[in-house]
């Protein structure tokens, strides 16, 4: 199962240093895996510790103001020469190559999506804030290591980048089930986020509720991200190619594509024990009633919003992104349901300590 965030599969986790897994490597005439009985002191098995990576398959750009909610969890990855000179010698395909040369500098620090919900906070998926690497490969902080971009929907522009002043990750999340893949993001400086609200460069995004109308039959929903928009095998954790061989990039525009509310049952034969009460399912269903290949969400795309169309026109946050098999392979996605977590979300806003990343109980799954 692919975690559908950016530093899982974007390197862009990694400083300088980040090679040093690959670094007595020879120079690779095609290639070839890593022999290192310890993959965990592989640059692949570094990729796998690292959060998010991923755009949206088979989507468009997203219409200019469409997603004022829109957030990007991001870092700041500092590259020397040696590794940029070292990258460039790597053969295509390397599990070592991280394309430094090919890719822009909004690509290497992109981690995953996130959705502005109000009074300073940002939610998003556990797996983008919990247990994060460093660039050295170490154990990180989330409070120091990763920052949040608000404000717009091109990550070539360089403002709008809020400091990280608290997170509360749900207790019950673990990278093995996957379930309670929900986390809150408490932002530093609420001046600047109240003055990006005046200006109509920002705007929270409602929750859906328990008490919510309850989805339509194959409803179509939204969802928008900066993840890789090429397709993916199932099989494919840490390739940087897609399923033609061509590199995956990541989009300076946010990109959006609809999928249908399906019911359970697809993802609980799909996912196991991985689908439980706070999990959604969606796909994009083709003529034959099958979940069709080339419209997904990716790596990179992590922890944003699935969102749902009201009455009047207004769009309500169902679902965040959380994991799935592949990109665009022909699979149902698996999201967290928003509305079953309404308490704990409450009781988290409540929980937030400046400085500290707090683990909250809720309901069990």
């Amino acid at each position: 199962m692919n975690l559908r965030f950016a530093q899982a599969v974007l390197p862009a986790v990694l400083l300088s240093g980040a090679l040093a897994g690959c670094e007595k490597a020879p120079e690779p005439a095609a290639p070839k895996a890593v022999a290192n009985a310890d993959l965990k002191e592989t640059c692949d098995a570094r990729r796998a510790k690292a959060e998010g990576g991923g755009r949206i398959v088979g989507g468009e750009p997203a219409k200019p103001g469409s997603a004022p909610w829109q957030a990007e969890i991001l870092s700041s990855p500092k590259y020397t020469a040696a590794d940029r000179a070292y990258d460039e010698k790597l053969a295509d395909g390397d599990e070592c190559k991280i394309y430094l040369k090919e890719r822009q500098g909004y690509e290497l620090s992109h981690k995953c999506g996130g959705s502005y919900i109000g009074d300073g906070f940002v939610i998003t998926a556990a797996h983008c804030v919990d247990n994060i690497p460093s660039f050295d490969g170490k154990p990180g902080n989330v409070l120091t290591d990763r920052n949040v971009r608000l404000g717009t929907q091109n990550l070539s522009v360089s403002d709008g980048i809020f400091p990280i002043d608290s997170v509360v990750i749900h207790q019950g999340y673990t990278k093995q089930t996957m379930l309670d893949d929900i986390a809150l993001i408490k932002l530093k400086d609420d001046k600047r986020l109240a003055a990006f609200q005046d200006a109509g460069r920002l705007a929270p995004v409602s929750l859906m509720q328990p008490t919510s109308r309850d989805f339509d039959k194959l409803e179509l929903l939204r969802v928008t991200g900066w993840g890789w928009m090429g397709q993916r095998g199932e099989k494919d954790t840490v390739g940087r190619l897609d399923s033609s061989g061509r590199l995956q990039r990541n989009p300076a525009d946010l990109q959006q594509v609809s999928l249908n509310y399906l019911t359970d049952a697809p993802c609980k034969e799909e996912y196991g024990a991985s689908f439980g009460p706070g999990s959604l399912c969606a796909g994009s269903l083709g003529p034959d009633g099958k979940v069709m290949a080339g419209k997904d969400s990716c790596q990179g795309d992590s922890g944003g919003p699935l969102t749902r169309q009201e009455d009047g026109g207004k769009r309500s946050l169902v679902g965040i992104v959380s994991a799935g098999k592949g990109c665009g392979a022909g699979k149902p996605a698996l999201y967290t349901r928003v509305s079953h977590y309404a308490d704990w979300i409450a009781e988290a806003k409540r929980a937030a300590k400046p400085g500290q990343v707090v683990r909250l109980p809720g309901s069990a799954s």
